[in-house]
């Protein structure tokens, strides 16, 4: 008999089909509204490794993306009229709150999974090391444009002098 493994599944599910498969989003969302959220979710999986996805970071995506549909339902609802507008806006703002908190909460378990070791050769020295190295090869290129710049004015026939003057003569220096 097979031992039956511990954690995660080496092959999870797709979200994508999860969220057709178990969430009714057709009968929360209207045919306007549907493409939306599953927009919002293709979008907000972009985002992650799908292979390290827990359960609670997908329930998180499909709220952030359920929340912003229902934002925007309740500002399509209120357009035009301010009154209905001063309700929902303590609506909005509950909903803007919890995505806040939603998000909040991905980016902590996104940084609890980063390997600080994987990352860890690589610091604000390198950064500056790369910033002097690309300084310097910029100067030296720019010092050896001014060396053939000189050298063609000193090879240029304005630069004669009066050594071609019919009084001119060698004057010898002794150094």
């Amino acid at each position: 008999m097979a031992k039956a493994k511990r954690g995660r599944p080496k092959n999870p599910p797709k979200f994508k089909e999860l969220l057709n498969k178990y969430i009714p989003t057709a009968e929360i969302f209207d045919d306007k509204e549907l493409p939306m959220f599953e927009g919002l979710v293709g979008i907000y999986l972009k985002d992650f490794d799908e292979s390290q996805l827990t359960a609670n970071d997908i329930d998180d995506i499909f709220s952030i993306a359920m929340n912003r549909v229902l934002e925007i339902r309740l500002l399509k609802g209120s357009k035009g009229n301010p009154d209905d507008l001063i309700d929902t806006s303590a609506s909005i703002e509950k909903l803007r709150k919890q995505t806040e908190k939603l998000k909040e909460n991905l980016a902590a378990r996104r940084r609890d999974r980063i390997d600080p070791k994987k990352y860890g050769g690589f610091s604000i020295v390198d950064l500056a090391v790369s910033y002097d190295l690309d300084k310097k090869r910029e100067n030296m290129d720019r010092a050896l444009k001014m060396k053939e710049e000189e050298e063609e004015v000193l090879r240029s026939e304005l630069l004669i002098g009066n050594r071609d003057d019919a009084d001119a003569s060698i004057v010898e220096s002794n150094r």
